[in-house]
């Protein structure tokens, strides 16, 4: 079941909910997001402005979240890098509520119930890929500092070798 939005609305909840996120940033960090238009100068600012728009036209047709997951990957996969809690990481899709409530004030209750729910879903949707990304940092790390113990044992061991005079063959 979908959400009946017009046109202008749609394009007024993606900018709205557009600046919500970003607001979310430090002050600095923001203005970069908001000014930089490069998508190679600025990669997040591109993923944001690139899915804010699938997942408001997602939401709102009623497509099932599950298809959402790679528009939201793309926004948390970074925030899952950044210092922020898992809250805050997620955080931004329930701004998606507020900004469709002050934006189509004329929305039936059931309208605002089904959309409210589906928002719901798409933050336990936001949750679990925040749950996939930062399980694959820590998949990297345990494997990098895997590789580095490797290599310092490896060097252990070539330097024993050498203090005892040469590699030792076991007859």
């Amino acid at each position: 079941m979908g959400v009946d939005v017009s046109q202008d609305q749609r394009a007024e909840i993606v900018g709205r909910w557009y600046d919500r996120i970003v607001d979310g940033y430090p002050a600095e960090t923001s203005r970069f997001l908001r000014e930089q238009r490069d998508p190679f100068a600025n990669p997040v600012g591109a993923g944001l402005r690139e899915e804010v728009a699938p997942i408001v036209d997602g939401v709102c047709s009623g497509v099932d979240i599950v298809e959402l997951e790679p528009a939201l990957d793309r926004i948390i996969r970074v925030r899952a890098l950044q210092d922020m809690t898992p809250s805050e990481a997620v955080g931004f899709v329930l701004d998606l509520k507020d900004v469709f409530e002050s934006v189509v004030v004329g929305a039936s209750d059931d309208d605002r119930q089904d959309f409210g729910r589906r928002i719901d879903s798409l933050l336990l949707a936001a949750f679990n890929v925040y749950s996939r990304c930062r399980q694959q940092v820590y998949d990297i790390r345990v494997k990098e500092i895997r590789n580095r113990s490797l290599k310092v044992m490896e060097r252990l061991n070539t330097w024993r070798e050498e203090r005892a005079g040469g590699p030792r063959s076991e007859a």
